[in-house]
């Protein structure tokens, strides 16, 4: 009979010092986070343009994810509108600005792979639309114009649209992080405002997201 041996040679690595595994990630994230802003500073500043991303957040987190990139000297970007206003007692209450599509910043950053990858480390964060290899890129200038028709109240809630939508029904996005594409509708409207659920084809996948109705347009 052969026994087999359970010991192991080596010595064990990364135990020194009071440094947990996730300290020693964040530091590293941070790092590349720091370089990757440098960079695209550096490149507005001569005059290039940057592309920007779209990172995945928990919903309700978008503003802190802005906020801890803004202290890191990353380009980030939340854009805006009124929510939908509360009727209490005969008594109109105007709605609180929410995101213009909730869980989703957008970032413009250096298209490199490492910096991407480490926006992965910040806190709230869940991916890279699209993933750090090849992700969905969006223009400055199409992210201005977002920008701008957000600010115009173009997406607010209780914006009339002439719009009605079917479950199942194809539609087209008109701006934003899925500017120019295709989706199928989730959730029928037919109260021309609002919000709608459109299942996006992402990757080889179907990706649900909530919406303006005045961001879709009918093919």
């Amino acid at each position: 009979m052969i026994m087999q041996r359970s010991t192991f040679t080596g010595s064990p690595i990364a135990l020194q010092g009071n440094d947990r595994f996730a300290d020693r990630m964040r530091r590293i994230s941070d790092g590349l986070l720091d370089e990757g802003a440098l960079l695209t500073a550096n490149l507005r500043i001569s005059g290039g343009k940057a592309p920007w991303f779209a990172l995945r957040v928990w919903t309700g987190r978008e503003k802190t994810v802005e906020n801890s990139l803004d202290a890191m000297g990353v380009r980030s970007l939340v854009p805006m509108r009124k929510g939908p206003d509360l009727r209490r007692r005969g008594r109109v209450v105007e709605g609180q600005m929410m995101p213009v599509i909730h869980g989703y910043v957008l970032v413009q950053m250096m298209a490199l792979s490492e910096y991407l990858a480490g926006l992965l480390g910040l806190e709230h964060v869940i991916d890279v639309l699209g993933g750090c290899d090849r992700p969905m890129r969006l223009s400055d200038k199409e992210v201005s114009r977002f920008n701008r028709l957000a600010h115009k109240g173009n997406f607010d809630w209780e914006r009339p649209v002439d719009l009605v939508v079917r479950a199942g029904e194809p539609v087209w996005i008109t701006a934003g992080p899925f500017c120019d594409r295709k989706a199928t509708v989730v959730t029928p409207s037919k109260k021309g405002r609002g919000d709608v659920v459109v299942s996006i084809d992402l990757m080889g996948g179907e990706v649900p997201v909530t919406v303006p109705l005045a961001l879709l347009k009918k093919l």
